[in-house]
């Protein structure tokens, strides 16, 4: 479940722990001196060496490192390739491999600006197994003042109408991800603790594993299912949108579109936090 392939986040170098540690010396304004003035300091968290970053996270390898949202021109020309990518006919295993193969994962970890968390601590599991039946396109999972939640994400086809009927019905292209979504839902409400094992080997060595990830407590669970373009909700704006508020009221299942993805993903340029 290791998001990078040329790193293993659990291990650091000497030189790295080296740099660290200078670092941390150098927070403390008053380092010679006792008490509370002694503690006053600077955070650096951003000068640490990136494997120190992602070693000091829960899921170091799973680590969404928020220092590469000050990477705005990189990112923005990733966000013109996607929006390329879209424009060209895709399917969802393009979609993907554009994400995956490059490391792209902002672009997914921007759903987390439809929630109130992530801002402490975001971490995303790729092709995440829920058992041998069920495996979800991305799990996300943010740390907010209430602890840690979670979103199973189901991609569907990028290209073809999500809608049928002139936009007054939902199209096989999200009813399939919802149905998957629903299955998802019933396994998890029954065996959530299940997922332990996964978390524990993701998980920094001799890290305990917060209660949130083993008490089944749905109402830390979230749903997204991602299909179609921005001009299939156009098409019939009154119904396809009030569809979309049915769903998520109903079954508490988020529907996007792929250009959602792109307004969200340039909302994430040059931010502090997802």
């Amino acid at each position: 479940m290791n998001l990078y392939k040329k790193h293993n986040y659990k291990n650091v170098t000497e030189e790295d722990w080296l740099e660290y540690e200078k670092i941390r010396e150098s927070e403390y304004i008053f380092p010679t001196s006792t008490g509370i003035k002694g503690k006053l300091g600077k955070n650096k968290f951003r000068n640490y060496p990136k494997s120190l970053r992602h070693y000091n996270s829960l899921f170091p390898n799973n680590y969404l490192d928020i220092s590469e949202l000050q990477k705005e021109i990189e990112i923005y020309q990733t966000i013109e390739y996607f929006e390329k990518l879209l424009n060209s006919s895709p399917n969802e295993q393009h979609i993907l491999n554009f994400i995956n193969k490059n490391e792209n994962y902002f672009i997914i970890a921007s759903i987390f600006k439809h929630y109130n968390f992530g801002h402490q601590g975001a971490y995303l599991f790729k092709e995440f197994p829920l058992n041998t039946q069920y495996r979800v396109d991305y799990l996300l999972v943010g740390k907010g003042s209430g602890g840690y939640e979670f979103i199973f994400i189901e991609l569907e086809h990028p290209s073809k109408n999500p809608f049928k009927n002139n936009g007054t019905e939902l199209s096989q292209y999200y009813q399939n991800g919802i149905n998957q979504v629903k299955s998802w839902e019933r396994f998890l409400n029954q065996q959530f603790s299940s997922l332990k094992p996964q978390f524990n080997e993701a998980k920094k060595n001799n890290e305990p594993l917060p209660a949130d990830f083993i008490n089944n407590d749905g109402t830390r669970r979230h749903y997204v299912v991602i299909s179609g373009r921005r001009e299939h909700y156009e098409q019939n704006s009154d119904y396809s949108y009030a569809i979309r508020r049915y769903e998520e009221k109903s079954s508490q299942i988020k529907l996007l579109h792929y250009d959602n993805l792109v307004d969200l993903s340039k909302e994430l340029i040059g931010k502090n936090t997802y």
